[in-house]
Order: structure tokens, then C-alpha cells, then sequence
């Protein structure tokens, strides 16, 4: 026989001395008591459902300007609020003032003012030499 051997109940390797002569368990497994399974608990358990809600509905029309509001969002969300605030404005004012008020809506925002140049000059000269 092996002078080694694994139990076929707690599956510990042995020696050959901590078994009977042709046994597959181990003496201590054959002298500790066998757990038995707790039954299963039969509590009842009642459960009540109630009816499902409906979300409210959303409110019609037009939902209202995040504008003003610094920080919100990410870069290029910001970015194109701030654009489109200048141009409404714009569309209220004179072209010519279009980098100003770009400038100001970005400040409102939170963003670096843009490095552009202003607009050239609209100059009715001829050109030399005509």
C-alpha cells in the first residue's frame, strides 16, 4: 500500500496510518458525526405590487436657454452656446461689430478670447494703376 492516501470524505492526503486496512476514509471522518442539512425554512413570504406609475409628461414648448450659465458642459458645447449667443445679437446689430460681441459671449462663457484680427476695411479706391 501507498504511504500516502487522499480521504474520500474531507479529501485531506494522509498517511496510510490514519486509515483501516482497505478503507477510503479517514479514521477522524469516521469518528466525527455527519452534518446533516438544515431544512429548508418555510417562512411565507407575501409580497404586494402596486400599479405601475406613469411619468409625468414633459412640458410642451420650447425648453428654456441654458444661456448664462458658465461652466456648464463641455468645451465644444460651450463653445457653440457662446457663438450662437453673438450671432443672435448680432443679427440685431452691425456686422462690423461681430468680433466684439463674439469676444464678450466667449468671456460670458468662460473660454479665451479668440486671435483674430478684426475685419479689413472696405475701401472704394481704385486700385493704382487702372
Amino acid at each position: 500500500m501507498a504511504a500516502w492516501q487522499r480521504c474520500g470524505r474531507c479529501r485531506r492526503v494522509l498517511g496510510a496510518e490514519d486509515f483501516d486496512d482497505g478503507a477510503t476514509t479517514c479514521r477522524a471522518c469516521m469518528t466525527t458525526p455527519v452534518k446533516t442539512a438544515k431544512a429548508p425554512r418555510t417562512t411565507t413570504v407575501t409580497r404586494t405590487r402596486t400599479a405601475p406609475r406613469t411619468p409625468d409628461p414633459a412640458p410642451s414648448g420650447p425648453r428654456p436657454a441654458l444661456l448664462g450659465v458658465a461652466g456648464s458642459g463641455d468645451l465644444e458645447v460651450r463653445e457653440r452656446r457662446a457663438r450662437r449667443a453673438a450671432q443672435d445679437a448680432l443679427a440685431e446689430s452691425h456686422p462690423e461689430q461681430f468680433a466684439l460681441l463674439l469676444r464678450d459671449a466667449r468671456l460670458a462663457e468662460g473660454l479665451r478670447p479668440l486671435s483674430v484680427a478684426p475685419p479689413p476695411e472696405v475701401v472704394d479706391d481704385p486700385p493704382p494703376g487702372s
